[in-house]
């Protein structure tokens, strides 16, 4: 998995990679990718694309930005969302204050509230990280994790009656920094 932030003049460009296997003795329970690509401008959502495949599901989202907010056509919402919603691509802490999300995978907005819980250790292939944990509540639950940086460093979140989580494993440049700059 891996996410590309790139700034060009005033806008931001985000590309998301996202590949999850689940196999046991070679045979596998659980396919996820997503490859979704965003552009950003002042912190304004403008364009998204994705792609997902759950297993042999396809999922999709499509959202461009119109003068009456961002159009969206998914395959489980198709509309108008209006306001500066966030997504779930989670690469900046600043879509903690947006109380509307726009899901990735298949483009349904989504409610949310957030609260800090504290610090936490992320055990990484990095080392350990201190990290500050946000819970995620609304429809959707999740924890996300931040560094000192404001950079992402992992989420938590059930599945199938299971902690799942995922640790960043590769980080290349500030993200957060390139963001804030735009």
């Amino acid at each position: 998995s891996s996410i590309n932030v790139r700034e060009k003049e005033t806008k931001v460009y985000v590309d998301v990679d996202v590949r999850i296997n689940v196999s046991l003795f070679k045979i596998q329970f659980f396919s996820y990718s997503l490859k979704c690509k965003e552009v950003w401008e002042r912190k304004q959502l403008i364009s998204l694309k994705s792609e997902v495949l759950i297993g042999k599901k396809r999922e999709y989202c499509n959202v461009k930005r119109s003068e009456n907010g961002l159009r969206v056509d998914g395959s489980s919402f198709s509309g108008l969302v209006e306001g500066n919603p966030g997504t779930t691509s989670y690469f900046t802490p600043d879509f903690l204050k947006r109380k509307v999300w726009i899901s990735t995978q298949n483009g349904k907005p989504l409610n949310i509230s957030t609260k800090r819980l504290g610090s936490e250790q992320i055990d990484s292939p990095m080392g350990m990280i201190t990290a500050t944990n946000w819970q995620v509540t609304g429809d959707l639950n999740l924890n996300l994790y931040y560094d000192k940086n404001n950079e992402w460093v992992a989420s938590a979140f059930m599945a199938g009656g299971s902690k799942a989580s995922f640790v960043l494993h590769n980080k290349v440049g500030n993200i957060n920094k390139i963001w804030e700059r735009s």
